[in-house]
């Protein structure tokens, strides 16, 4: 081809290929701004809402049902085919975009986003998949570079996208926007796609052990979120039924010959730091960015714009550290590049920490950049790590479950995170006061001493989120100094 480009013996012809190749990088970056796009809508949605207590949730089904999901597109495609497999997921998070648009409560929000991380679940992985059926071997290191890139795009607009809508078009673009992108995708993958024999083979689905994965970690969730309104007896009961799901499940997993998550490699000394780091990592990304806005837009008063700001420093810092240190590993061992990770997130953590509605913005975005540079930083020396000290046979498999281990991570972290926002809202009787902070007529109507109360309820309670994520960074600091020095 003229461009360099070259393509496998396939049914697809070249300009197909190339339509197919663009439909998912749309598709990937479709999933990959949904997190951060309504990071700094939610506290206007909260204000249109009500429902405050349930924030946590938003984001925290959405990354549960999409973390789960996403091994098991990975065997239905191996099934049925990429086609029929990825209209019908794309289908569905189009399906609940929709709804979550027409949501008219909290409660119902949260179900719609379910129903959008069930269907998002096989977006990225099924991009991924495609480009690699479409394109050739010595094109396919490019074509993944894209496709990261991608995710740094989708990290930086998706705050300032959502700060667009909520200023002119209304919140619920945030969700509708999926469905011209999703609509154009399905159309390219449906006309120009033809799935090869050879991609189809018999892979057993294990529909009883995803639901007790499901089970375990939607209680575990539900504990998290809801600790301060719960009986001894009540949280007992919940805790007890997290271990019997999540045992039943790894016991399960243990006797199938083609487990939904390959459990036996977490035992490696490499592996589990990895996905302990991921898992960690993760709680501290959704909780600077779904906790930030509340802060900006509530507690200090400014615009969503200006809180996409923040979100989009954070993330800016996040991708151009990933790219300086990339050059750098394996000349430096890992240990050391991770621990050096750790102590400059935990110094922008402990920043944080004190942040109160007095404080300017310039400074807010100051702590963003050591933050977003340490959370950078980790992630690209622990992806490395793991793609390069594990066998070829087993990269697949290792990487995906280090995946796995920072979406569960940002699941789990938005519950604690929401529960301790909750128990701090709770002991003020404050659980309205988003509502009356972000809206503009509630906020207009309250007196200037009843304003400062209210934002500094609110200022206090996010202290509480950030004191959390704080020791978070510390234990990422700690696994970071337990890492094997090299990968081999």
């Amino acid at each position: 081809m003229a461009d360099g480009t070259h393509f496998p013996e396939s049914d697809a012809t070249p300009r197909h290929a190339r339509v197919i190749i663009t439909a998912m990088l749309l598709s990937t970056f479709m999933a990959a701004v949904e997190v951060t796009v309504i990071s700094t809508a939610m506290p206007v949605i909260v204000g249109k809402l009500g429902g405050f207590h349930l924030f946590s949730w938003v984001f925290g089904i959405y990354l549960l049902a999409q973390a789960v999901m996403t091994p098991l597109y990975g065997r239905l495609a191996d099934s049925f085919g990429r086609k029929p497999v990825y209209l019908g997921s794309t289908a569905l998070f189009l399906s609940g975009s929709l709804l979550c648009g027409c949501a008219h409560s909290m409660v119902w929000l949260v179900v719609f986003r379910a129903i959008q991380g069930i269907g998002g679940g096989g977006l990225a992985p099924l991009g991924t998949t495609i480009i690699a059926d479409v394109s050739a071997p010595a094109d396919r290191p490019r074509l993944m570079g894209y496709v990261s890139g991608i995710w740094g795009m989708a990290a930086i607009a998706g705050p300032l996208m959502g700060a667009f809508f909520v200023h002119t078009l209304g919140w619920q673009f945030c969700f509708w926007v999926n469905l011209p992108v999703g609509l154009v995708t399905m159309t390219m993958v449906w006309r120009y796609l033809s799935d090869s024999h050879e991609v189809r083979r018999a892979a057993p689905i294990d529909l009883a052990g995803c639901l007790l994965l499901v089970a375990g970690l939607a209680l575990l969730m539900a504990a998290l979120v809801q600790f301060d309104t719960l009986s001894a007896g009540e949280m007992a009961a919940m805790l007890l039924g997290t271990a019997a799901a999540l045992t039943g499940f790894a016991a399960r997993e243990r006797r199938l010959h083609h487990p939904l998550l390959p459990l036996h490699l977490m035992f490696r000394r490499l592996l589990m730091t990895a996905n302990l780091s991921a898992l960690l990592a993760g709680a501290l990304l959704i909780g600077v960015t779904a906790f930030l806005p509340p802060l900006v837009q509530g507690a200090m008063g400014r615009s969503a714009l200006q809180a996409g700001i923040v979100v989009g420093v954070i993330t800016l810092a996040w991708t151009v550290a990933s790219m300086t240190i990339g050059r750098q590993v394996g000349r430096v061992s890992n240990r050391t590049l991770a621990v050096a990770a750790g102590i400059v997130l935990l110094a922008g953590m402990v920043a944080l920490v004190p942040i109160a509605a007095g404080h300017s913005l310039l400074w807010l975005n100051l702590i963003g950049v050591p933050i977003g540079a340490g959370m950078g930083l980790t992630s690209i020396v622990f992806t490395i790590a793991v793609q390069s000290g594990v066998p070829a046979t087993e990269r697949g498999r290792s990487t995906a479950l280090f995946y796995f281990s920072r979406l569960m991570g940002q699941a789990l972290g938005a519950a604690a995170f929401g529960g301790i926002l909750n128990a701090g809202l709770g002991e003020t009787g404050g659980h309205d006061v988003m509502r009356e902070l972000v809206n503009p007529q509630l906020r207009a109507a309250l007196s200037p001493a009843a304003l400062a109360a209210e934002a500094s309820r609110l200022s206090h309670a996010l202290n509480g989120v950030f004191l959390l994520a704080a020791v978070i960074a510390l234990a990422v600091l700690a696994v970071a100094m337990l890492a094997p020095r090299r990968t081999t």
